[in-house]
């Protein structure tokens, strides 16, 4: 077996073992996925919602843009999209409070007429705060090709055929903060790759050469929406621990109590909770921080109708409920 024909046997074999090993990889990617995308449309959540504001990402030099993007408010947005989506949370999206905040600047600076304009003082808070940091976002973390080229018996001309791919790569490191304390109550890392390739062929001349490329590219946005939706999963995880709290809006009389949750916080009819009124906060001296709520049980409600923004109760015992008290499960 002569050198030349040694050569483009090994090129063959190169070649090969390349296209095998990248359709393993589509294949991979594309199982895992869809075992996420899975993994989040199954989620139960048939309790009330947790209040979760998205603030955006923290992202610096070439990882704060790209292509003209804003990296750190696209992976929040994201976030936001995804986390409604799953129906489990009330989210509020915190990267754009200043257009809120200056809407309602125009109606309390009369600009706007006080009947349509945006009323001030009435934003939903939020219970837990989640903040990320990109630590790398790279379009051609890695790169691969091989190239073949092959003279034409009784020809001046040649055939090139390549196959070339690249993997694109996120990291991000996401912290769960109390909203009320500042307090970090969990922190994940999480991170993804989307690769892609392309074919080339090209002819050859002696004195000249043609060719294309067939390049087919996975977004990086897929690698950001994989890590992004096993972030949800972890988060979804931790804040089933966090207890979910209300409050007793207003006291109509002993048998009418309005509670300020209610269809988007996932209030039902006939749903029960616990009643605690607050009896003394315990404030850390040299901090400043808040180390324990004491309270005291009162009672017990039931849900009676539910609206958008709003529950009426009804008591369960003889306690009389205040304005400002706790609801909780």
């Amino acid at each position: 077996m002569n050198v030349k024909l040694r050569l483009t046997l090994l090129s063959l074999l190169g070649l090969g073992v390349l296209l095998i090993s990248t359709v393993v990889d589509a294949k991979n990617d594309e199982a895992e996925a869809r075992d996420i995308r899975e993994a989040l449309d199954n989620l139960q959540c048939d309790g009330p919602k947790t209040r979760v504001g998205v603030y955006g990402f923290y992202a610096t030099g070439k990882m704060a843009a790209f292509e003209g993007y804003n990296v750190g408010d696209a992976l929040a947005a994201q976030l936001a999209t995804e986390l409604a989506r799953t129906d489990c949370f009330v989210v509020l999206d915190r990267t754009g409070i200043s257009d809120i905040l200056r809407e309602q600047e125009l109606a309390l600076a009369g600009v706007v007429s006080r009947e349509t304009g945006a009323a001030a003082g009435h934003l939903i808070g939020a219970q837990v705060i989640i903040k990320g940091t990109v630590t790398e976002f790279e379009p051609n973390s890695r790169g691969r090709g091989i190239n073949l080229g092959v003279a034409l018996p009784n020809t001046p001309l040649g055939i090139r055929l390549g196959r070339n791919g690249n993997t694109a790569h996120v990291a991000m490191d996401l912290t769960v903060v109390d909203a009320t304390t500042g307090q970090v109550k969990f922190s994940h890392r999480v991170e993804a790759d989307s690769k892609s390739g392309g074919w080339t062929i090209g002819l050859d001349h002696k004195r000249a050469s043609l060719g294309g490329d067939a390049f087919s590219k996975t977004p990086l946005g897929q690698a950001a929406r994989r890590a992004l939706g096993e972030a949800i999963l972890l988060i979804s995880r931790d804040l089933d621990t966090v207890p979910w709290r209300s409050q007793v809006a207003s006291v109509v009389d002993e048998s009418t109590i309005y509670l300020n949750a209610g269809v988007g916080a996932g209030l039902r009819p006939g749903d029960t909770f616990k009643v605690s009124t607050p009896v003394r906060t315990i404030i850390d001296p040299a901090t400043g921080l808040l180390l324990d709520r004491i309270e005291r049980e009162v009672g017990r409600l039931r849900i009676v109708s539910v609206r958008e923004r709003t529950s009426i109760a009804e008591p369960l015992d003889g306690a009389r409920f205040r304005r400002g008290d706790y609801v909780h499960l």
